[in-house]
């Protein structure tokens, strides 16, 4: 063979692996398809992974649940804890080439508080007005002191979208356009959504791929095949049962985290004529259903014992969790005395939930369980979009939810348990509860905070709109030849460090 053919053929190659190199995608399974793409109505999980390729915040969290960075590099509130004023990042610009600066905050925090469908509401109430100082500081004036407030501005209410592509009219959620390093590129509903590289990306260097696939994939045996045989990159949520599998495969690799998540069987009490069950307006019902439950059997049997069986809705792992709040022992006997003391027939308990594995799985454990106390239950499994619609319309008696976390429990417990709060598709209202989340929110002290977190979780396992099951751990799969992956304990695949082994 001739020098000259020497030198083509390995010109050929080096163009091959060039080639592949620009054309780097990373595929990721996801178990749902996200809601919409408009983080001021977005209310999913899935939608949250997305949102992190796409949708830069203006602070974040590490994987100590620390307030970080992100597009605001700084920040002092004043000495009432009502003002804060933040730096932002300069030289940034959002994907249409709009600039990043405090108009764009002020609009971003005026638009989430003022939409029609925005479910940010709730979360950015405290904030009073937003003040543009100079294109690089904006202040936060707040109506009292919100010590959650850089916690909640870590999620969705601190993604800064586009001025100029959102007063375009029209679906923003269409056509979104944030100032992340991923832009979106196409999406096929209940299938695939396609992201390009966004070329000026302020931290550009941390990005290792060209473009990113999330795959609609709900099945996670069929996420773990698909992953053993190279379709995907990454995998998240490994079924507990598979884990052996992915830690014996030497072509894997496991990334896990403790969870913030809750997974929890809410009650409708209150949201239309599915509220008007026995077990809808009678509390001893649902402290009865409680009682018939064995969370421990449903994490032994459903997931190998890799989850944390709980009764609340904040992890052990928080400094705001109750210790004097104990799992309650089953108790079959006392739960069938309570059904005896409420009386008519065996109650009746429709429960709704997405047609995932595991949710299959907790599900039959609930109805073999709670029939052994006398409780008539019937199962609805539906595909994950139409599940999530009836979650959201508070369309459901009973409904398995699984709720991501935050780092703070303000996020989660308003959420929830607030009469406005933005989950509380069950409408629950208990106005010792509404004092008591406020308070907590305006309190500046953590002690202080502490024991209001007491009170609101005796609130809400007396009232029980809700009946916490477990806390997931986050595992998520990944091919052994993709590296920078750090899953943090509010299990979102952050991007920035991802990148293919060399």
């Amino acid at each position: 063979m001739g020098t000259s053919i020497k030198a083509l053929l390995m010109a050929s190659a080096m163009a091959v692996t060039i080639g592949s190199a620009h054309a780097a995608t990373l595929r990721v399974g996801l178990q749902d398809d996200p809601d919409s793409l408009d983080p001021a109505a977005s209310g999913t999980y899935t939608g949250r992974i997305v949102f992190a390729a796409m949708c830069d915040k203006l602070v974040d969290i590490n994987a100590n649940l620390e307030i970080v960075p992100q597009l605001a590099t700084a920040w002092t509130w004043n000495d009432k804890g009502t003002d804060v004023t933040f730096t932002l990042r300069s030289g940034v610009t959002f994907q249409d080439g709009t600039p990043f600066d405090a108009a764009a905050v002020k609009f971003n925090i005026e638009r989430m508080t003022t939409l029609k469908d925005s479910k940010r509401k709730a979360e950015l109430a405290p904030i009073d007005t937003v003040e543009v100082v100079d294109p690089t500081h904006v202040i936060f004036h707040l109506k009292g002191p919100f010590a959650p407030l850089l916690s909640v501005l870590s999620d969705r209410a601190g993604m800064m979208v586009s001025p100029t592509a959102a007063q375009k009219g029209g679906e923003f959620a269409t056509n979104p356009v944030c100032s992340g390093p991923y832009m979106l590129k196409a999406r096929k509903q209940r299938d695939s959504i396609t992201l390009d590289k966004y070329a000026g990306y302020w931290n550009a260097d941390s990005i290792g791929y060209d473009e990113i696939q999330y795959l609609i994939i709900p099945d996670s045996t069929v996420r773990l095949s698909r992953l053993q045989a190279g379709d995907l990159e990454v995998a998240e949520r490994i079924a507990p049962t598979d884990l052996a599998t992915v830690r014996s495969d030497n072509k894997l690799a496991l990334h896990s985290s403790p969870g913030l998540a809750v997974s929890h069987l809410m009650i409708n009490v209150g949201n239309g004529e599915k509220a008007k069950t026995p077990i809808g307006t009678d509390p001893r019902l649902r402290k009865a259903l409680e009682l018939s439950l064995d969370r421990n059997v449903i994490n032994q049997v459903a997931f190998n014992g890799e989850f944390i069986p709980d009764n609340q809705m904040i992890p052990s792992s928080s400094a705001f969790y109750s210790k004097s709040h104990p799992i309650p022992a089953r108790d079959v006997e006392k739960a069938k005395a309570l059904i005896a003391e409420v009386g008519g027939a065996a109650p009746k308990l429709e429960i709704t939930y997405e047609n995932s594995l595991t949710d299959g799985r907790v599900a039959q454990i609930i109805q073999a369980l709670a029939s052994e106390a006398g409780f008539d239950v019937q199962l609805l499994p539906l595909e994950t979009t139409s599940a999530i619609q009836r979650y959201l319309a508070g369309d459901f008696q009973a409904y398995i939810g699984n709720w991501s976390g935050r780092a703070d429990p303000d996020p989660t417990l308003y959420a929830f348990f607030g009469s406005d709060g933005s989950q509380n598709v069950n409408k629950y209202k208990n106005p010792e509860m509404d004092k008591t989340l406020v308070a907590a929110r305006q309190a500046s002290d953590e002690a202080t905070r502490r024991q209001l977190y007491e009170k609101a979780t005796d609130i809400y396992l007396t009232d029980l709109p809700t009946i916490p099951l477990y806390h997931p751990n986050w595992f998520y799969g990944a091919r052994a030849d993709v590296t920078g992956i750090t899953i943090f304990p509010d299990g979102i695949l952050r991007v920035q460090g991802v990148k293919p082994a060399k």
